[in-house]
C-alpha cells in the first residue's frame, strides 16, 4: 500500500574494493557492475566519505581510477600525507600490499576484534626480529583502530543495530534511520512514505519495515518507537531472511533511549523540513500558473540549458520537475555535435529535437 520515497532519488552508497591485482577502495552507487566485494549499504553518503577516509589512514590503499593509475610516474599527494602507499610506482611489494587489502577486509566486515588480535601478534614477531620500524608501524595501526573502536562502540561492544523513529503530521509522515554496523555509527537517513491519506502511525510503521527490509537484511537488533501489532511475526521472518535472530524493541534504556529520542528528534525536524520545502514549491507552481494563465497547475517543467568551454564540448542538460518537486531520475545531458561552435540556439534546438523526436513520432 505504501511506497517508500528516497529524499534524495538516489540508490544506497557502498564501499567497493576492487578485485584486480592492485586493488582500489572507494565508494559506489547504483549497479554492481565493477567486480569486487561491497559493503554496506551505508545511510548516508557521509558516512561513507568518513569511513574511507579512515581506511586510507590505516590501510594506505589506492582510491584513484585505473586510468590514472596506470600513467602516473611519480607519487601523488596521497602518498606524500601518508594515506596511499604509491603502488603505481612500486614503492610497496605486492605482497605487502596483498595483505592490507585483506586487513581492510576484515576491518568493513565488522572482525576489529580479530584483526587487533592478528597485528598484535605480528607486532610481537616484528619485535622479536628487531625489526622495530615494522613493530611500531603495527603499534600505530593498532591503536587507530582501538581509537575507533573506544569513540564509537555502542555500550562498549561491536553492535549491530537500526534505530526507527516515526514523525506524523497529518497524513504527511518521516521515518528516520539511524544505523550502527560493527559499533560504527553509518549515518541518518530519512523515508518520506507516500500514506494515501492514511494518518494511523502503526499502520504507516508496519508497511514501511515490511518494505525496508524486503530490500535490505535487518540487523540482529532493531530499535522502535512504537511497538506493533505484528513485532513477533516480523522477528521470525526477519531472523528467517538474515539466518540469525533478529530482536525489535521498543522499550530501551541507555545509549539505546538516547539515540531512539536522537532519531524522533531528527524525523520531526526532516518533516518540518519537508512540509516547507513542498508547500515552497506548491507556491511557485501556482504563480507560474497564474503568470501565464494556465488552467491548472503545470504538472511537469523540463528545462534545458547549454553550457561549452570556449565554443567547444557543447552540453545540453535537462532538469525535470513534477508536482512533487525535482525528478532526479529524469534527469538527461546531451552531448551536441554538428553545430557552429558557440551558437546555444543551434545546441538548444538540437536538444529539444532529440528530447521529443520519440514522442511525436510515436
Amino acid at each position: 500500500r505504501y511506497n517508500v520515497l528516497l529524499r534524495d532519488d538516489k540508490s544506497y552508497p557502498y564501499v567497493l574494493m576492487t578485485s584486480e591485482a592492485w586493488p582500489r577502495i572507494a565508494m559506489h552507487r547504483g549497479p554492481r557492475a565493477v567486480a569486487g566485494r561491497y559493503f554496506g549499504p551505508y545511510a548516508s553518503v557521509g558516512a561513507v566519505r568518513d569511513t574511507l577516509n579512515l581506511m586510507h589512514k590505516l590501510f594506505r590503499l589506492r582510491s584513484c581510477e585505473d586510468s590514472v593509475f596506470r600513467n602516473r610516474s611519480r607519487p601523488c599527494l596521497q602518498h606524500q600525507i601518508g594515506r596511499c602507499s604509491a603502488p603505481c610506482v612500486g614503492l610497496v611489494p605486492a605482497r605487502d600490499y596483498s595483505e592490507s587489502v585483506r586487513r581492510a577486509g576484515l576491518f568493513l566486515e565488522g572482525r576489529s576484534d580479530e584483526l587487533t588480535d592478528e597485528l598484535g601478534r605480528d607486532m610481537e614477531a616484528a619485535s622479536s626480529r628487531l625489526d622495530f620500524e615494522d613493530a611500531a608501524r603495527l603499534r600505530d595501526l593498532i591503536a587507530g583502530i582501538r581509537s575507533l573502536q573506544a569513540r564509537q562502540y555502542v555500550d562498549g561492544r561491536a553492535a549491530d543495530l537500526d534505530v526507527l523513529a516515526l514523525a506524523m503530521s497529518g497524513a504527511a509522515a518521516c521515518v528516520l534511520l539511524l544505523a550502527f554496523r560493527d559499533g560504527r555509527n553509518l549515518g541518518t537517513r530519512a523515508f518520506f512514505p507516500q500514506t494515501r491519506g492514511s494518518d494511523n502511525p502503526e499502520e504507516v510503521l508496519t508497511a514501511f519495515i515490511s518494505q525496508y527490509y524486503g530490500e535490505q537484511t535487518p540487523p540482529g537488533e532493531i530499535v522502535l518507537d512504537r511497538d506493533l501489532p505484528d513485532r513477533e511475526l516480523f522477528e521470525q521472518a526477519f531472523s528467517a531472511a538474515g539466518e540469525r535472530r533478529v530482536q525489535i524493541k521498543t522499550s530501551v534504556r541507555g545509549e539505546r533511549a538516547g539515540y531512539l529520542d536522537l532519531a524522533r528528534r531528527n524525523a520531526e525536524m526532516a518533516l518540518a523540513t519537508e512540509m516547507t520545502s513542498h508547500a515552497a514549491q506548491l507556491a511557485r507552481a501556482e504563480a507560474l500558473r497564474d503568470l501565464l494563465k494556465m488552467p491548472a497547475l503545470p504538472q511537469r517543467i523540463e528545462c534545458f540549458d547549454i553550457s561549452h568551454t570556449m565554443g567547444e564540448a557543447t552540453v545540453a542538460s535537462c532538469v525535470v520537475f513534477d508536482a512533487q518537486g525535482p525528478v532526479r531520475s529524469q534527469y538527461r545531458r546531451y552531448n551536441i555535435a554538428g553545430i557552429t561552435e558557440g551558437d546555444d540556439y543551434a545546441a538548444m534546438n538540437q536538444a529539444i529535437a532529440r528530447r521529443f523526436r520519440r514522442a511525436v513520432e510515436g
